[in-house]
């Protein structure tokens, strides 16, 4: 079982704070949360700073073709405080020429000197046993190696060629194809570094290290850093990152919200865990300074994306169906981690009625005026800005799209006056009393529920409703009420668009020029949610 580890960290009145955890500790927080300069203080002025080695974010990647191994007491003083005639901590702000936060460290060839003297005083060593024994020896596993058997198991198709003072790079197998270290990728270059940097700490240290996930595939991110604590089960690693999927994969990490830092102190708190929310959704909601608007929807779909351009001083967060927003804006809001946060949900009419929209709104849950969000690509004053930016003629194509979507709702209106009743009784039975007990009072109001919903009536109603804006040709209440998730395709056809590109359009326009005028003409499709619209 592994050792608890101890970390101590400045709090808001400045007092110190011991954080104990198995193996690693994770930072997240958003840029100016003062992550940068929270890993300077543990290396530079924590009660810990000798037992500290610090990785910056800001960091050469010149990989030296070859190297001059020396004294292995020098070569690592070298590299921990920046000169070998250093001899403890308290000098390694001259390492960062004063300006530890911020000054770009150069010390790959400082590296490969330790590296390599590493490995010329195990083999020194090795040999005078050799000399001294009887006994066949096995050679010492150096860091040099311990580095290239990692690296090759990050690179399975890349191989190093540990010279007498130089590394060569590979395919695996293809040593006649041998390239020097400087011609290595960024990628094949900083898993070196880390690896060897993460092996020269001290014993027992504390390893600190800036944006972790900085030229590393998200594939081996993980991976990487994973075998690397297994390396250094000594150490403790301390990761400040503002990279959720990189947070949210360190499982078994402590998790540390890094709130803000006014300049002299940190405002931080451990992160708990919420049964109701994903862990990659707690921590991109805690790295963001933006109040939090979750919508119905997936990533990379168009809705979404138009979501995020007109809703832009906003954190959308796309949670699927309407009832995971719902659940969502729920969870959060009863977290206690979160109550400095505007928390609202936005999700489609769905032939919701009035009261129930009410109930929604009491919870910070709104409801757009339209049936389907992707109906928003079919409004008038959108399909205009379509249209004049097409060189086309405004008023016609409104009328061609317009005649279309009525024919099309006329065809099947038995099937959304339906789809309408099917949506109130549901409600209604969603009303049942629960708190009745016993079998004949369940019964009794079951029975009492059923026979208030009259569906004949309700079907009356909601054709009625249906019949008048055919007739009236009120296109506006049209899209509030028509759910028909390909409207917009129908429209794009009557633009003289392909099928299906009247959306990827509308994004594309409102990523531009057009920006304010498309989130102009959709603001009032977001009912009571516009007040909160800039």
């Amino acid at each position: 079982m592994s050792e608890t580890k101890e970390l101590n960290l400045p709090y808001l009145n400045g007092e110190l704070v011991a954080i104990k955890t198995v193996q690693s500790v994770v930072f997240i927080g958003a840029n100016g949360a003062g992550k940068t300069r929270l890993g300077t203080w543990i290396e530079i002025n924590s009660p810990q700073k000798s037992k500290v080695h610090r990785i910056s974010a800001q960091k050469s990647l010149q990989f030296p073709d070859s190297t001059t191994p020396q004294s292995i007491d020098l070569a690592q003083k070298d590299l921990l405080f920046g000169n070998s005639g250093y001899t403890n901590a308290d000098f390694k702000i001259h390492k960062w020429e004063q300006k530890p936060a911020t000054t770009m460290q150069n010390d790959f060839a400082k590296l490969m000197v330790y590296l390599f003297s590493d490995e010329t005083e195990e083999n020194a060593k090795f040999k005078r046993a050799c000399k001294e024994s009887q006994e066949r020896l096995i050679p010492p596993l150096t860091k040099i190696d311990q580095v290239k058997i990692l690296w090759e198991q990050i690179l399975p198709h890349r191989e190093l060629i540990i010279g007498g003072l130089r590394i060569q790079t590979c395919p695996k197998g293809q040593a006649e194809k041998a390239y020097n270290s400087s011609e290595m990728s960024d990628g094949e270059r900083v898993i070196f570094y880390l690896i060897g940097q993460c092996l020269a700490a001290p014993e027992s240290g504390i390893i600190v290290i800036d944006e972790p996930e900085l030229h590393l595939h998200k594939s081996v991110q993980i991976i990487l850093w994973n075998e690397i604590e297994k390396l250094r089960r000594d150490c403790l690693f301390v990761y400040l990152t503002h990279d959720v999927d990189f947070a949210a994969a360190k499982e078994n990490s402590k998790k540390i919200w890094l709130r803000s830092f006014n300049g002299q102190n940190w405002a931080w708190e451990e992160i708990s865990e919420d049964q109701d929310l994903p862990s990659e959704l707690l921590l991109e909601i805690l790295g963001s300074r933006k109040p939090i608007v979750f919508v119905e929807g997936e990533n990379g779909s168009f809705d979404v994306s138009l979501y995020r351009e007109i809703l832009s001083e906003f954190l959308v967060i796309p949670r699927g169906s309407c009832t995971q927003v719902i659940q969502s804006v729920k969870a959060l809001t009863a977290n206690s981690q979160f109550h400095h946060l505007n928390v609202y949900g936005l999700i489609d009419r769905d032939r919701r009625p009035q009261h129930e929209i009410v109930k929604l709104e009491q919870d910070s849950i709104f409801v757009l005026n339209v049936a389907e969000v992707e109906n928003l690509f079919c409004t008038q004053e959108l399909l205009e800005i379509i249209s004049n930016r097409l060189a086309r003629n405004a008023v016609e194509d409104f009328q061609t799209v317009s005649t279309t979507i009525f024919d099309r709702l006329h065809s099947e209106l038995e099937t959304q006056v339906s789809l309408h009743v099917s949506g109130e009784v549901k409600f209604l039975l969603n009303m049942f009393d629960t708190n009745k007990k016993g079998e004949q009072e369940i019964s009794n109001e079951l029975q009492k529920m059923v026979s208030e919903i009259n569906v004949q009536k309700l079907f009356e109603i909601q054709k009625d409703k249906f019949e008048q804006i055919i007739a009236s040709k009120n296109y506006n209440e049209l899209l509030v009420m028509y759910n028909r998730k390909t409207l917009a395709s129908q429209a794009s056809e009557a633009l003289g668009l392909a099928k299906k590109s009247l959306p990827e359009t509308v994004v594309r326009l409102a990523r531009g020029e057009c920006k304010e005028s498309i989130k102009n003409a959709l603001k009032p499709y977001f009912g009571n949610f516009q007040q909160f619209i800039n």
